[in-house]
């Protein structure tokens, strides 16, 4: 048992990749924004932000690595996402997703690497599953207003002749 104990402080004290993680559900209306949480507790040295969908192969949903934004495997959500705060202040990493979509809905993965004072390469995972609320979306007609009520007044014609007659 002592033997235990001590391979679990020299793992900790080592500087060895650590693994913290969160989840969080989420449920939006087509058509609004979502914003994905992700924070870590403290400010610390941020490397690497990726945001991913396991569902999208390697489709990227937003990918911040060597100080810059990599947009070149963004395919579906270019131009749609942003992080909350792209300074990451105080450890916000938070998605904002604009004009979801009902092909949206998924669980959503943030893992970012970061350096803290003594500890390298600490790893941060949150996972949200957003759920886009369904009967929701506005649906525009093709027709014209005038259109869509002619059937009603053509029956309202059609009783008052009916009883005046």
């Amino acid at each position: 048992m002592a033997t235990s104990m001590q391979l679990l402080v020299l793992v900790l004290v080592s500087g060895v990749s650590y693994t913290f993680s969160d989840q969080i559900d989420i449920t939006v209306k087509p058509g609004q924004e979502a914003i994905l949480p992700c924070r870590l507790t403290n400010s610390k040295l941020i490397k690497v932000v990726d945001w991913t969908r396991d569902d999208l192969g390697s489709d990227s949903v937003l990918l911040y690595r060597s100080s810059q934004f990599v947009t070149d495997q963004q395919q579906s959500f270019k131009d749609r996402v942003d992080l909350k705060d792209r300074q990451m202040k105080n450890g916000d990493v938070s998605l904002v997703l604009r004009n979801v979509a009902p092909e949206d809905r998924g669980t959503y993965k943030c893992q970012v690497v970061y350096d803290e004072a003594n500890k390298r390469n600490l790893k941060h995972v949150c996972i949200v599953n957003l759920e886009v609320a369904r009967g929701s979306r506005i649906l525009v007609g093709r027709g014209s207003r005038a259109g869509s009520s002619g059937p009603v007044i053509g029956l309202t014609v059609l009783l008052l002749l009916l009883f005046i007659g």
